[in-house]
């Protein structure tokens, strides 16, 4: 009979925790047991990432985050999951303080990473898909338009969420002319992966001497 209540509970709490926001998720999940931390973590409710000082990264925002935001919070990799602290991706950096473009003549492009917030595939690009903007979104049509962006985990999503047509994204094709194998499964670890080191494996061949970090340790805590 008692096993049975405890059942009941736990099936409850499940349900219950449908229509948490993800803030009150991600506080939940730092103060309850593995189970229902289990249920809130799905993939379909997530609290994506969190920036420096544990603030979650809702899933659309009109404003940019004001602090470096922490991507391996949200990865479900056990291994190399954790930043080190400097490695937290800083928006300001990229695209408003230091010319961190591949050539290094600009700041980086917004839809370098969120590439769906165009109105068509650039250049060299035509491999992308999926559009969801009428203007090209730059720091400044973000801020007079004050249409929200999606964040990265609104389509990639972890590699432990439940399976459907959209989750994850299919793999990325690209023209042979590029010499790029297809990139399998889309979770959000393996988005995160391709943009990073493909820019910084760019910028390190023009010029060796910048300190981009390229190595999983450059990044990563090394776990034992």
């Amino acid at each position: 009979m008692k096993l049975k209540l405890f059942v009941v509970l736990v099936v409850s709490l499940g349900f219950m925790t449908v229509s948490l926001t993800s803030n009150a998720a991600s506080s939940l999940c730092r103060t309850s047991s593995w189970l229902i931390c289990a249920v809130l973590m799905d993939g379909t409710n997530p609290p994506h990432a969190v920036d420096i000082t544990g603030k979650v990264i809702p899933e659309s925002s009109a404003t940019q985050p004001d602090k470096p935001i922490i991507l391996s919070k949200d990865s479900a990799e056990d291994k190399r999951g954790e930043l080190k602290p400097e490695a937290a991706f800083d928006h300001t950096k990229h695209n408003s303080d230091i010319m961190y473009s591949i050539d290094g003549t600009t700041v980086t492009a917004c839809i370098v990473c969120h590439h769906t917030a165009q109105p068509s595939a650039p250049k060299g690009k035509e491999y992308l898909k999926r559009f969801d903007r009428k203007e090209i979104l730059t720091a400044k049509q973000l801020e007079t338009s004050k249409e929200p962006v999606q964040s990265c985990r609104a389509c990639h999503i972890q590699e432990s969420a439940p399976e459907t047509d959209t989750n994850p994204p299919r793999s990325v094709k690209y023209p042979k002319s590029m010499g790029k194998a297809p990139t399998g499964k889309l979770n959000n670890q393996v988005a995160y992966h391709i943009n990073c080191n493909s820019c910084h494996d760019a910028a390190l061949n023009r010029d060796p001497t910048l300190k981009a970090p390229s190595d999983c340790y450059d990044c990563h805590i090394k776990k034992q």
